[in-house]
């Protein structure tokens, strides 16, 4: 079983943010794995992809501002803030002197991994997207989405969607006065108390605009997207035909699992250490 610990990492801006590292060794490795959390944190299920790796890695989960209680809860100081924090936490991961590099974003980490990739295509040795919400104006999602999650999921999220549209417009003509303003409320995992609302400027610095169809140009090799049969949000055949379409990879459908429970489930662990061998 992996051994979970906590700790800090100084941002530009001088803010102190969490990470937590689960270690599968007592050793030291020269592979680690930085895994972008989605809308929920999902803790139980970061640890058990930690546990059920099949190579020797360290496992790295930042939680991201406005998640944790060291910060101002359900907001960011602007627009793409993000990208700057995740951008100085994979140098921060970088100093520590691994030889390999994989970046992997769940749900709504895969969006923050295109928005940080756009700028720094090369920061990382390989992608990971495993039930990839790359942007919530795809048209590969269950109606109601919220909706069709089991109680084992655990996930009960409410995304205000005509106030965020609104708020996008008015951000576009450079309105930014109401950015702060909420547009999702999520079950609060830092605090048992309640739920955490989100703001429009936190939810925005999570997508691309747009998702240019060259995005992994050069990279293809090093791209590797995973959803499940039985997930609860994503029709995978859907999703499929568009990533096909909009990037000419092949998406990896694995059968038996669906959006949370694919973190560990064995084929995905299967795939992932042998891309990682075969392809360096």
């Amino acid at each position: 079983m992996a051994r979970t610990s906590w700790n800090t990492y100084t941002a530009r801006d001088f803010t102190t943010l969490q990470f937590a590292l689960h270690q599968n060794s007592m050793n030291e490795v020269d592979t680690a794995v930085i895994l972008i959390h989605g809308i929920t944190a999902e803790l139980p299920h970061q640890e058990k992809f930690a546990d059920a790796l099949q190579m020797e890695a360290d496992v790295y989960l930042p939680i991201l501002r406005g998640y944790d209680q060291l910060n101002e809860r359900g907001d960011l100081q602007y627009v793409g803030q993000y990208d700057d924090d995740l951008f100085d936490f994979v140098h921060f991961i970088k100093k520590k002197g691994y030889k390999k590099l994989l970046l992997t974003g769940h749900s709504m980490g895969a969006a923050n991994i295109l928005r940080l990739m756009k700028k720094n295509p090369d920061i990382a040795d390989h992608y990971f997207f495993l039930s990839p919400f790359f942007h919530p104006n795809l048209p590969v999602y269950y109606d109601d989405a919220t909706d069709q999650f089991k109680g084992e999921t655990n996930v009960d999220y409410k995304v205000y969607e005509k106030r965020a549209m609104i708020l996008m417009t008015l951000y576009k003509l450079k309105v930014p006065y109401l950015s702060h303003e909420k547009v999702a409320e999520i079950p609060d995992e830092f605090d048992e108390s309640g739920r955490l609302d989100l703001s429009f400027r936190l939810m925005a610095s999570r997508f691309l605009e747009e998702i240019p169809n060259d995005i992994f140009h050069g990279i293809e090799e090093k791209v590797h997207t995973f959803v499940g049969t039985d997930d609860e949000v994503i029709q995978p055949f859907e999703l499929e035909s568009w990533y096909e379409n909009t990037f000419s990879l092949h998406l990896n459908i694995i059968r038996g699992t669906d959006h949370n429970h694919i973190l560990h489930h064995p084929r995905l662990h299967e795939r992932l250490a042998a891309e990682v061998k075969n392809n360096g």
